[in-house]
C-alpha cells in the first residue's frame, strides 16, 4: 500500500508540473473579446486616417514594381483603363460642385481610378469607371466631406 500511495502523489506532482505551466501558456494565449474588439476599433480609426472612405469601381493593382513612370505615360496607361472621358467627370465634378474647374488629372487615389477635379479650393474624387462622385474635400481642410454624392440610380 506504501508503493501505491507513491505512486499516486508522484503521477499527482507530475500532472501539476506540466499542467499548470500550459495552462497558464495557454490562457496567456487568449485575449477576452471585449480586449480584441477595442484593438480592432483602434485599427480601424487609424485606418480611417489613412485610407479614404469610398471605393471606386475601377480597382488598381497595388505594388507597382520597377522604375519611376513618367507622369504622360502613366495618364496613358490609366486613360486606356478608365470608361469615362476626362470633360464627362468634370461635368460630374460641376454637377456636385458649382465654378470654374482649374484641373482635371486622372490617378491611383489608394488603389481607386479617379479623376481629381480641383473647383476652387474643392477637390472632387470622380469615380473613373461609371462618373460617380466619390468625394470632395477642400485644400487643407481636415474635416472632410462627401461619401457617396451626386449619385443617381
Amino acid at each position: 500500500m506504501n508503493k501505491n500511495v507513491k505512486t499516486v502523489l508522484l503521477t499527482l506532482a507530475t500532472t501539476v508540473a506540466i499542467g499548470v505551466p500550459l495552462a497558464g501558456y495557454a490562457f496567456a494565449q487568449t485575449t477576452p473579446a471585449n480586449q480584441s474588439q477595442n484593438q480592432q476599433d483602434n485599427d480601424t480609426e487609424q485606418n480611417d486616417d489613412q485610407t479614404p472612405a469610398y471605393k471606386g469601381s475601377i480597382q488598381l493593382p497595388q505594388g507597382k514594381g520597377g522604375a519611376e513612370i513618367p507622369d504622360a505615360q502613366e495618364q496613358a496607361q490609366l486613360q486606356v483603363l478608365a470608361k469615362i472621358t476626362p470633360d464627362q467627370a468634370k461635368q460630374a465634378a460641376l454637377a456636385v460642385v458649382p465654378g470654374t474647374v482649374t484641373s482635371v488629372k486622372l490617378g491611383d487615389e489608394n488603389g481607386n481610378l479617379v479623376y481629381e477635379v480641383v473647383i476652387g479650393k474643392v477637390d472632387v474624387k470622380v469615380d473613373a469607371g461609371n462618373g460617380k462622385v466619390l468625394h470632395q474635400d477642400t485644400a487643407g481642410d481636415e474635416n472632410e466631406q462627401g461619401g457617396e454624392q451626386g449619385e443617381t440610380d
